[in-house]
């Protein structure tokens, strides 16, 4: 339409806004920063190993197949493997000449590091932010797919070498993992180990809905993450705990084995020398036997009881040492070790079980040792951590940051008198099979009926007292208890052991009643909890008290979260009455 005169047209419309171009998926992984030792993790800003506000889902550079450091060819063999590898055929060819020996384990180590490295060539890794894929195998090609989902613990390894290099090796746990890891990646560099597992922790929490704290790394800056530090071991205390613990038991007689075969190694060369002296006549006359000279064994003894405690000492400060465990949002972290160093996460919601372990020793001393099982399988072992020593007065403390909302080990409640004589029959049984053995198998079998057995038959009436006083304590510190959240038993004599696991973990529940049970009106009752060898095993416990705290747990069994009853006047009950256990009237006794 044309403009009237005089006026001037009117000026162009703006063109429509325009949508903004959507964004690229997956986003580059220079668009996100990084921070030291978290290379190329997205959503981590520089120095903090904490999510940022950018988006935290996208997955990290570990999406293209990559190959392990090339140091794992050697590195990545463990100590004992290699051992074994040489054991045989160095044992085989003892009778053989030494070069002939030399020559096969030059070949073993050749034809071993040929192995090694064309698995190192065939070995390669990769993860998208949703699966864990790892291809691996010579001839024949294995592919193994994780599901981050099903991922339990990340956890990484520095041995001494490694840290010189600047590299570590990652152990991925599931739920169904055993003694193994399901994947073990031997050795990469710890950079990358330290974000493969950043980024398996950052995918877990875009999956939860939650954001993931710091990744557990020296360097990390815990700024921005809500971390606090539950519990620090003082190197008196691994020390402490390697002087008191069972692995000293075991010392004497490894060093008794060395030195023993040290003297039969060199006790040929010392004859031989003798008789040469003897012959010259440098020796005089030839020495006579004599009897032992018990001061000097005594000074031998000593000198291995030194020996021992010195190599426990050794051994339990470069495992333990710096031992401790800090909480960053939802997990905890736990580090260990001055050589060799292992970091390890537990989720608190994975934990399955918790252990509270003294002996008599560390009894004496008010002294624990807590194991902490989580849903992983081969954490410590078994999926298991280890506090090395804990005094009694800090076990609660520490329990109520493994299970929230529980303030410590419940009010346990002690076993019927009945208990007592089914403890007097299980510490009895040995004793008595041992001592009739012991008088029965000299009159049938003639090489038994030596001087030595016929000195050793009185003592073993010994074993009855002994025995006796075993069962009572036992008895003493049978006991159990509940509440709406966790469940426990105390059993033991010398060592005794208090289980704790949360009611949600326990997935099935097994009542045993033997004959000798039922007459007396026991029952054992045990509680299956997720992860191998979680029990929560309730010994000898009234029938009455047995059933009820059955029906209670299978109610828990069957829900997903906590079932608290309520009274008649709609309040909720006592923790007794809440789990259904009822009050027993005897109180247990301390441990």
């Amino acid at each position: 339409m044309p403009s009237e005169p005089g006026t001037h047209p009117p000026p162009p419309l703006p063109p429509p806004p325009s949508s903004p171009p959507p964004p690229s998926w997956p986003p580059p992984p220079s668009s996100y920063p990084t921070g030291p030792g978290v290379p190329g993790v997205p959503g981590v800003p520089a120095g903090t190993g904490t999510p940022s506000a950018g988006p935290a889902d996208s997955p990290s550079d570990f999406r293209e197949p990559r190959r392990l450091h090339p140091a794992s060819v050697v590195l990545g063999v463990p100590l004992a493997q290699a051992v074994q590898a040489l054991i045989f055929p160095f044992v085989a060819t003892l009778a053989a000449p030494r070069w002939f020996t030399l020559f096969v384990l030059f070949s073993v180590a050749v034809v071993g590091g040929v192995v090694r490295f064309l698995d190192w060539r065939m070995r390669t890794f990769s993860f998208d932010g949703e699966v864990l894929r790892v291809d691996h195998g010579v001839l024949s090609r294995n592919h193994r797919s994780l599901d981050v989902s099903r991922i339990q613990q990340v956890e990484i390894q520095r041995g001494a070498i490694q840290r010189v290099f600047g590299l570590a090796a990652i152990r991925v746990e599931t739920a169904g993992s055993a003694s193994e890891p399901e994947v073990d990646l031997r050795v990469l560099p710890e950079a990358d180990a330290v974000a493969l597992r950043s980024a398996v922790r950052v995918s877990q929490a875009r999956l939860t809905g939650r954001a993931p704290g710091a990744a557990p790394s020296d360097d990390d800056d815990p700024a921005g993450a809500a971390e606090q530090e539950v519990l620090r071991v003082p190197l008196r205390h691994v020390i402490l705990a390697s002087v008191t613990g069972a692995r000293l038991l075991v010392l004497p007689a490894v060093i008794g084995g060395a030195l023993q075969f040290i003297g039969n190694q060199i006790g040929p060369f010392v004859d031989e020398a003798i008789e040469r002296m003897v012959e010259l006549g440098l020796a005089g006359e030839t020495p006579t036997l004599v009897g032992p000279d018990w001061r000097l064994i005594a000074v031998g003894a000593a000198l291995g009881l030194v020996l021992s405690v010195a190599a426990a000492v050794v051994v339990g400060v470069l495992r333990d040492g710096n031992f401790h465990i800090r909480q960053v949002d939802e997990d905890l972290h736990v580090s260990r070790g001055l050589l060799s160093t292992r970091d390890s996460v537990v989720p608190l919601r994975r934990i399955q079980k918790v252990e509270i372990k003294r002996n008599w020793a560390r009894r004496v001393l008010g002294y624990a040792t807590v194991r902490i099982r989580s849903a992983g399988g081969s954490t410590g072992g078994e999926g298991r951590v280890t506090v090395p020593l804990l005094p009694n007065d800090e076990v609660d403390r520490l329990l109520s940051c493994l299970l929230p909302n529980v303030d410590g080990v419940p009010d346990l409640h002690a076993h019927p008198p009945a208990a007592l004589r089914r403890a007097f029959f299980r510490w009895l049984r040995p004793a008595v099979l041992l001592i009739a053995a012991a008088h029965l198998l000299p009159e049938v079998i003639a090489f038994l009926d030596t001087d030595l057995v016929a000195t050793a038959q009185p003592y073993t009436f010994l074993l009855l007292p002994i025995n006796a006083v075993l069962a009572v304590i036992e008895y003493r510190q049978l006991a159990h208890g509940a509440t709406p959240l966790v469940v426990a038993a105390r059993s033991g004599a010398l060592s005794i052991s208090t289980d704790i696991a949360p009611v949600v973990k326990v997935q099935a529940l097994t009542s045993r009643r033997s004959f000798f049970q039922r007459r007396l009106g026991l029952t054992t009752l045990v509680a299956h909890v997720a992860g191998p060898g979680a029990l929560v095993t309730v010994l000898d416990a009234g029938r009455d008290d047995a059933a009820r705290l059955h029906a209670r747990l299978t109610e828990h069994a069957a829900s997903p979260i906590p079932v608290v009853p309520e009274r008649e006047d709609g309040q909720p009950g006592a923790d007794g009455e809440r789990a259904g256990v009822g009050a027993i009237s005897q109180p247990a006794t301390a441990g």
